[in-house]
C-alpha cells in the first residue's frame, strides 16, 4: 500500500515536472430522494477516462483520493477543495453535484484552477435518470476543450448539433439576423470566475 502510494506521487511530481497538469476528481453530491449512487459511481469512473490524456493531464487514482478523503471528512466547500488540491499536488480540482426536482436532473460541475484561484462552471439538464451518462460525458467533453484546450468526438458533435441549431433559428426567424450586430452570434460557455477561498 506504502509503496502504491508512493509510487503514484513520484508519478504525479514527474507530471508536473514535464508540465503536464493534474486533476482531482471528487465524488459529486446527489440531491435525491431516490438511491443514485450507482450513478454516482459512474459519474466517477467516467470522469476518470474521460478527463485521461497521455502526455498532458493526469487523473489522481481514486484509491488515493478514497484514502485522502476518509481523513479529510471534517473539510468542506473551499477548504476541501484547497486540502486535496495540495495534498495531492493537483493544478485543478474538479467538484460537482447531481440534483433531482420534480422527475427532472441537473448536473453542476466546477473546475477550480488552484494557481489561478479561479473557477469554471458546467451544467446539463437531463429530463430522465437514464441520460445522467450522457450528460456527464457532454460536460466531461466541455471541460476537456475550455480547460485543456482539446478536442474529442463528443465536444466536435455537440459544436456540429449548436450549429445546426443555430442554423435552424436563422431559416425560421431570419429578422431576427437584423437586429443582431455583425450577424448572428453564438452563446459560449461562461469563461473563468474569481475564486475567493478562506484557509
Amino acid at each position: 500500500m506504502i509503496l502504491g502510494l508512493i509510487c503514484t506521487h513520484t508519478n504525479l511530481t514527474t507530471a508536473r515536472a514535464e508540465n503536464i497538469k493534474t486533476i482531482a476528481v471528487l465524488p459529486f453530491t446527489v440531491n435525491s430522494a431516490d438511491d443514485l449512487s450507482h450513478v454516482q459511481k459512474g459519474i466517477t469512473y467516467m470522469l476518470y477516462s474521460r478527463l485521461s490524456w497521455q502526455d498532458h493531464v493526469v487523473v489522481v487514482p481514486k484509491k488515493n483520493m478514497e484514502t485522502l478523503l476518509s481523513k479529510t471528512s471534517d473539510f468542506q466547500g473551499n477548504k476541501l477543495i484547497h486540502e486535496i488540491a495540495t495534498q495531492t499536488n493537483s493544478d485543478f480540482v474538479l467538484a460537482g453535484s447531481i440534483t433531482e426536482l420534480a422527475g427532472s436532473f441537473s448536473v453542476d460541475a466546477r473546475v477550480f484552477d488552484i494557481k489561478n484561484k479561479q473557477f469554471m462552471t458546467f451544467f446539463e439538464q437531463s429530463k430522465i435518470s437514464d441520460d445522467l451518462i450522457e450528460k456527464v460525458d457532454r460536460i466531461a467533453a466541455t471541460i476537456n476543450n475550455k480547460v485543456f484546450h482539446r478536442s474529442t468526438v463528443t465536444y466536435e458533435k455537440m459544436e456540429q448539433e449548436k450549429q445546426a441549431h443555430i442554423n435552424e433559428l436563422k431559416r425560421r426567424n431570419p429578422e431576427h439576423m437584423m437586429n443582431r450586430p455583425g450577424g448572428w452570434q453564438k452563446n459560449e460557455s461562461p469563461g473563468w470566475k474569481i475564486w475567493k477561498y478562506l484557509f
